[in-house]
C-alpha cells in the first residue's frame, strides 16, 4: 500500500465524528472498533476513543498493549483490563483533550519477538510486527497533525509490558512517557541508554509468581545507572494480576500527561545515589 493511501485510512480511523464522554457507557461501546493498516498491507485490529474535538488536534496519543491471555483477533479481549484506566479518565476533568488506541495482537505475533527474564537478554535487531504496526500508525498520526509528537504515551502490563520496554529502547526520546506494569527488558548498554531517554514509571508485584520482580528492579537500577530518575511502584505480597491497580492509579496517569518529550528527570551526579541503584533490592514510591 502506498504511504498516501494507509493515511487515508489512518485518518478514516480517527478523524471521524468525535465521540462526546458519557459516563454511563462501558469501555467497550465507548471505544470503537477499527483496524490499523501498515505500509505492507498488513493490518491489526485496534479500539479508539477520540476524546476531543477537531478543534484540539494535534492532542496526546495513549497507546495501551495488553497481556498475552488477551492475544487473539476479536478486537474485543483486550478492553477488559483496561477498565479502571477508562475509569480513572473519565471522571478526570483536569485531562487534555486525548486519543486512546488500545491495539490487540496475537500470540503468533506478539509485542515483542521473545520474552526472557534473563538478565543478559538483548534487543532483538528488529521489532515484533505487531508493534512495528503500531508505531507506523503513530508516525501517520504525527504527519498528518492529529498527534501531538511531544505527547506520546505507552503502557502495558506482562507481554505489553515487555512491549513497553522494547519500543522505549528501540525508538529513544519517541516516547514522552512509559508504564510498563509487570515486564521486563534488554539490560544492554545500548538499550538503556535509549530507553532512558523516555520518562518512566514502573509498577510490579513483589510475589509475582509468572514474571519475577527483579525483572523491573534491574531495569530501574539500569535506568538509575544511566543517570535518569525514573518512578517504581512495587506492591508488597501482591501477585501478577496487578494492571487493574497500577492503570487505575489517579496519581500516574496525572504523572503521565505532564510528561513531554525529551524533559526527563535526570539524576544528581554523586555516588550516593549511583550506590542505591545499584544495590536496588526493593523501592516503592511513597504515596
Amino acid at each position: 500500500m502506498r504511504l498516501r493511501g494507509f493515511l487515508a485510512v489512518v485518518l478514516a480511523a480517527v478523524c471521524g465524528a468525535p465521540f462526546a464522554v458519557r459516563g454511563q457507557f462501558s469501555i467497550a461501546e465507548q471505544f470503537s472498533a477499527s483496524v490499523i493498516t501498515n505500509r505492507m498491507g498488513e493490518t491489526l485490529p485496534v479500539r479508539v476513543w477520540r476524546r476531543y474535538q477537531p478543534k484540539d488536534c494535534p492532542v496526546p496519543v495513549v497507546v495501551l498493549l495488553h497481556g498475552s491471555g488477551e492475544c487473539g483477533t476479536d478486537n474485543a479481549a483486550q478492553l477488559t483490563p483496561f477498565r479502571s484506566f477508562y475509569q480513572t479518565v473519565l471522571v478526570d476533568a483536569s485531562l487534555p483533550p486525548a486519543l486512546y488506541l488500545i491495539p490487540q495482537c496475537t500470540q503468533r505475533n506478539g509485542w515483542v519477538r521473545e520474552v526472557s527474564f534473563e538478565a543478559q537478554r538483548r534487543l532483538p535487531r528488529y521489532p515484533a510486527p505487531a508493534l512495528r504496526t503500531v508505531k507506523e500508525y503513530l508516525d501517520a498520526l504525527v504527519q498528518q497533525k492529529v498527534a501531538d509528537p511531544d505527547r506520546l504515551y505507552i503502557g502495558g502490563y506482562s507481554l505489553g509490558g515487555f512491549g513497553t520496554w522494547d519500543a522505549i529502547a528501540r525508538w529513544p526520546g519517541y516516547f514522552a512517557a512509559a508504564v510498563p506494569v509487570c515486564g521486563g527488558g534488554a539490560e544492554q548498554a545500548e538499550a538503556v541508554a535509549h530507553a532512558a531517554k523516555t520518562a518512566v514509571w514502573a509498577f510490579h508485584g513483589a510475589a509475582d509468581a509468572v514474571v519475577p520482580v527483579v525483572c523491573s528492579r534491574r531495569m530501574i537500577a539500569a535506568l538509575g545507572q544511566a543517570g535518569v530518575v525514573p518512578k517504581y511502584t512495587e506492591y508488597p505480597g501482591a501477585g501478577h494480576n496487578i494492571w487493574v491497580r497500577a492503570f487505575g492509579d489517579s496519581a500516574m496517569v496525572r504523572w503521565m500527561f505532564r510528561q513531554r518529550r525529551g524533559q526527563v528527570e535526570q539524576a544528581p551526579g554523586t555516588s550516593v545515589i549511583n550506590a542505591f541503584f545499584r544495590q536496588l533490592k526493593a523501592y516503592v514510591t511513597p504515596d
